[in-house]
């Protein structure tokens, strides 16, 4: 079982700075702060990883957790998921690099306390951000007990507008400039073991290449298509990927699925699909 939740934990993940990060229980719903809910009898429990949100007005908002609505109970994804899962959340100040939030020890023990109740599967499921987020600490905690990966609408490649120095608060410089494709590549390419599964929701506008936001060859990146990481085109722009139900009905479908890597032929297959070559 899972004592304590929510709560808040501030760690350090750069020198002399402080990151206050949030993980709490979502489904079964707890009655009170203090209430211990074991699984109920569910072999599954889903962590939801949310991404940037930019705060020009209140900076103040970046340097504390904050919650989103698809991550409640109530939301659409929250939903569907939780039929057959149960369901977790984590959020984060948004005021230090990407990561330095995969390598905190807030992100370990919440995987850890989640891992130690016993779970059979541990699917982490990142919007945006998130997504990069779950990726990198799945590849970087093989041992973690993470068994999935689910990233959706993701900038793994980055994405050009981390580039421009506008827009945005200082305190969140670090955070949105990380995600800049010089900083992801300098990351490295994804080396995810092959026993934890992974896929890629790649949001796409009509008309366009790309979300609204990210671009679709960074949500789906050369690294993953050499691994033979699967990719779902689901037609949503970025901000609604997490709420709209086709792509909420998209990711759950591929929480509760097998998922096995493509071969060289599905990878071309798709790739010509998705970038019309």
């Amino acid at each position: 079982m899972i004592p304590n939740l929510p709560f808040v934990v501030a760690v350090f993940a750069a020198p002399a700075t402080d990151v206050p990060t949030e993980f709490w229980q979502v489904t079964p719903e707890r009655k009170g702060v203090n209430a211990v809910n074991p699984p109920r009898g569910k072999d599954r429990a889903v962590l939801i990883i949310p991404g940037l949100k930019i705060h020009p007005i209140r900076p103040a908002l970046a340097t504390r957790p904050e919650r989103r609505d698809y991550q409640e109970i109530g939301s659409e994804l929250v939903s569907r998921l939780s039929k057959d899962s149960d369901v977790f959340a984590f959020s984060y100040a948004q005021i230090v690099p990407l990561d330095a939030i995969v390598q905190s020890p807030a992100m370990r023990n919440a995987i850890t306390r989640i891992k130690d109740a016993g779970y059979k599967e541990i699917v982490l499921v990142g919007h945006s951000a998130g997504g990069v987020i779950a990726r990198r600490f799945a590849e970087s905690c093989p041992e973690s007990g993470v068994t999935k990966v689910v990233t959706v609408a993701a900038p793994q490649g980055g994405s050009e507008l981390a580039q421009f120095r506008v827009g945005y608060s200082k305190a969140q410089a670090p955070f949105i400039q990380s995600l800049s494709p010089e900083a992801r590549a300098e990351a490295g390419p994804l080396k995810l073991s092959d026993k934890i599964e992974m896929a890629c929701v790649v949001c796409k506008l009509k008309r366009l290449e790309a979300d609204g936001l990210v671009s679709i060859g960074s949500q789906w990146p050369e690294d993953c298509r050499k691994l033979g990481i699967p990719a779902v085109l689901t037609p949503v722009n970025h901000w609604d990927a997490m709420s709209t139900p086709e792509s909420v009905q998209v990711i759950a479908d591929l929480v509760r699925e097998k998922l096995t890597r493509w071969n060289a032929t599905e990878v071309e297959k798709a790739r010509s699909v998705l970038f019309r070559e």
